[in-house]
């Protein structure tokens, strides 16, 4: 099948992946180091002293530690990120400006500084309250709010990095409604998005619930793809709305929710005594937190991403069976595969950490199998 791909994105991509798999071992590394010295030295206790000494409100030292230490969080990775982006721009993957780039930064710090604060205070009001149950009221809690998140999505966070407009009114918007009718699946719309604007690969996605669910294709899609291969490309993004796979996505997230917290519940009493913190509810206590829920959220990341890829396989397979020649999935994956560099194959590390879709060189020969049944 490597005669498919193009020979010089396939000598760029093992490139560019020998040398981002050589950052991010060094990401990893520094962040070994980072949490090491800032913990190891109770570098948390001083700077929680530093900025909140001079008040006496709960709120106020919540939201001043938790925004002090995450922005000092964020500047030791946005110098990491920054490497990233370098890379991604020396092998013309990203059409961002620093300027672009800086400013989506900033949008995100400010989302994870409210998600924090929100987080990070409700944890410390409900393990005070109910130190031996509280994990089970903080997954009710958090789930109501992934739920609503889903929700606002499309209409509240997706503009703040992206312009939602209409699918344009052409030739191929009729030949994609009617897919939508073949396939007996209702959508208020289809809706283009300038992906254009940060990378210069393209995309298909389902965003939403309810009312506000939307499929999305990105601009770059027109220029580089047939319409039989956009057809194809939203045949799987149809297979996500017509199978409810952002019901199960929701539904695996309460699971991870609920497994992170009860472990959490076991240990963290002892230890906030072994750390030496004052008390269970210790705002000081937070990054230590952060620390623990990203530890045990890595460990459990395999199985969620186990379950991802068997959820976009059956994608995969219900837009084999909706469309008239399966090829046209296998050309518009090898397109997306050579311009955003792809690795073909994964390793076992990659597979269980990384990999939320199946392997590109799987889908590509699925779809190449469902030519021959379908001839």
């Amino acid at each position: 099948m490597e005669c498919l791909y193009n020979p010089e994105r396939r000598r760029l991509a093992k490139k560019f992946h020998r040398r981002k798999d050589r950052y991010n071992w060094f990401n990893r590394i520094f962040h070994v180091l980072f949490w090491a010295i800032f913990l190891g030295f109770s570098l948390e206790k001083r700077l929680y002293h530093f900025l909140t000494d001079w008040t006496e409100s709960w709120i106020m030292k919540l939201v001043l530690f938790t925004t002090g230490f995450y922005i000092i969080y964020t500047i030791f990775n946005s110098i990491l990120d920054y490497f990233e982006y370098r890379l991604n721009l020396e092998f013309e993957l990203s059409s961002q400006s620093k300027k672009e780039w800086f400013l989506d930064k900033v949008k995100v710090l400010i989302l994870e500084l409210l998600i924090l604060n929100i987080a990070g205070g409700g944890f410390l009001i409900l393990v005070q309250k109910w130190p031996e149950s509280w994990w089970i009221i903080y997954t009710i809690i958090g789930f109501i709010f992934i739920i609503l998140f889903t929700f606002i999505m499309p209409v509240v966070l997706f503009p703040l990095f992206f312009k939602l407009t209409p699918f344009p009114n052409t030739p191929l918007r009729q030949r994609l409604e009617n897919l939508f009718e073949r396939a007996k699946v209702k959508v208020t719309d289809i809706y283009e998005f300038n992906l254009s604007s940060k990378v210069n690969s393209a995309n298909a996605a389902v965003i939403g619930m309810g009312k506000t669910r939307k499929i999305i294709l990105s601009d770059t899609l027109q220029d580089k793809y047939t319409e039989a291969e956009i057809e194809a490309i939203l045949a799987h993004e149809i297979g996500h709305h017509a199978n409810g796979d952002i019901t199960k996505l929701l539904l695996i997230q309460f699971g991870i929710l609920l497994v992170i917290t009860y472990l959490i519940s076991l240990i963290w009493q002892p230890l906030v005594k072994w750390w030496g913190y004052d008390e269970i509810d210790s705002i000081a206590s937070l990054p230590m937190l952060f620390l623990i829920w990203g530890i045990i959220n890595w460990v459990i990341t395999p199985i969620e991403l186990y379950i991802s890829r068997r959820i976009e396989r059956k994608a995969d397979e219900y837009a084999l069976r909706l469309i008239e020649n399966p090829r046209n999935l296998a050309t518009a994956f090898v397109k997306l595969a050579d311009e955003s560099l792809a690795e073909l194959k994964l390793s076992l590390y990659k597979l269980l950490f990384k990999a939320s879709h199946p392997p590109i060189d799987e889908r590509v020969k699925m779809a190449l199998e469902w030519v021959d049944k379908k001839e």
